[in-house]
């Protein structure tokens, strides 16, 4: 393969190895550094608005640099705004992550006509489910053959099953006790409210519920560690006996999907692209949102029967190696961008040839 420049646009990266925030555009980065293409990255690392003007200052600059092959912009439109005016003749993607594709756009007027130009403006479109793909086509007009659905995948390498007795003593878990997952912002929208009522009908059961944000008042059976560093996140999650998320809206879940690629079992919400990442009953169990009796109800569910959890998890982990693994997600992007840059290289010669028959 021809070595090309791609210049990544985010306004969210980690500004350290600790740091959450974006840290599945950094791992693309990475893979497809390893893949041999060349990239160069204009990020914003603070989560403080001020945080903004450094962004911008650097994503002129990278839009303007020769040696950029094609550009990429994650988070619509913060991110694209920059490559967007400035995009010239080279090839420009932008990839919807959640929220931007499901809820921004149709806020009011403004956001949608911005978001719709944004569109129109890309070579192509990339989203990380094919529900936010049908949103796109359906509601805000973009062309069914220039999108396609790349979620972030999951490293299962990295995250894979270990011993759970070994995790639960790593973290100082009680070994016998069934234990809940939860990881993610402390939101109202990720359904925070509802682990912490559903916590109360399983007095045997650990919650642990994991994350930034404003702690609920809860039961004693919930425990709020705060923010896990990613390096550790591994462990945690084979030291529980589900994942559970019962979130309002979502694009693709990180979160779920690590889980899975460690052979453990989820409950969430059927929101956003998770239908498409959990198999009901098989790797998981869907519930709607804002349903407590549903999620305690699952619960106890997973607590009755063991022996099809553990077939859950196993199917999940197969799921997630053959339909969901960064690395193959990355060479499919790969794939659009050496289309996209044939296809520009033949324009270009298309415009040579015009030329010399001018002449």
């Amino acid at each position: 393969m021809d070595p090309y420049t791609l210049a990544v646009f985010s306004n969210a990266y980690p500004a350290s190895e600790r740091d959450s925030s974006g840290v599945h555009i950094r791992k693309m980065v990475e893979r497809l550094i390893e893949k041999g293409v060349h990239v160069k990255v204009a990020a914003k690392t603070s989560r403080s608005v001020l945080g903004y003007l450094p962004f911008y200052l650097s994503s002129l600059r990278l839009a303007r640099d020769p040696s950029v092959d094609i550009l990429q912009a994650h988070y619509i439109p913060h991110s694209s705004l920059v490559p967007w005016l400035l995009k010239g003749e080279r090839p420009f993607i932008i990839k919807f992550h959640g929220d931007d594709g499901r809820i921004f756009p149709y806020r009011n007027a403004l956001y949608r006509a911005i978001t719709r130009s944004m569109i129109h403006r890309a070579d192509f479109i990339l989203a990380v489910s094919e529900e936010i793909r049908g949103r796109l086509i359906t509601l805000l007009g973009a062309e069914p053959d220039r999108v396609e659905a790349i979620s972030s995948g999951v490293n299962t390498g990295r995250y894979l099953p270990m011993d759970r007795e070994a995790c639960r003593i790593t973290w100082g878990l009680p070994l016998e006790r069934p234990i809940l997952l939860f990881m993610g912002r402390l939101h109202p929208w990720k359904g925070v409210n509802e682990i912490v009522r559903a916590a109360g009908d399983h007095p045997d059961c650990l919650f642990i519920v994991a994350g930034p944000g404003q702690v609920p008042d809860h039961p004693p059976n919930c425990q709020f560690p705060g923010m896990i560093q990613p390096q550790s996140a591994v462990s945690l999650i084979n030291a529980a006996d589900i994942g559970i998320l019962p979130s309002y809206t979502e694009g693709i879940s990180n979160f779920l999907m690590e889980c899975l690629a460690c052979s453990v079992p989820v409950i969430a919400t059927g929101v956003g692209g998770t239908p498409e990442l959990v198999r009901d009953m098989t790797t998981g169990i869907l519930i709607p949102p804002h349903d407590t009796a549903a999620l305690s109800t699952a619960v106890r569910w997973m607590k009755e029967h063991p022996d099809e959890r553990t077939r859950m998890g196993e199917r999940g982990r197969q799921d997630m190696a053959e339909r969901y693994d960064e690395g193959m997600l990355v060479d499919r992007m790969i794939r659009i961008h050496r289309r996209l840059l044939d296809g520009d290289q033949e324009r270009r010669n298309s415009g040579r040839d015009r030329f010399r028959e001018v002449r």
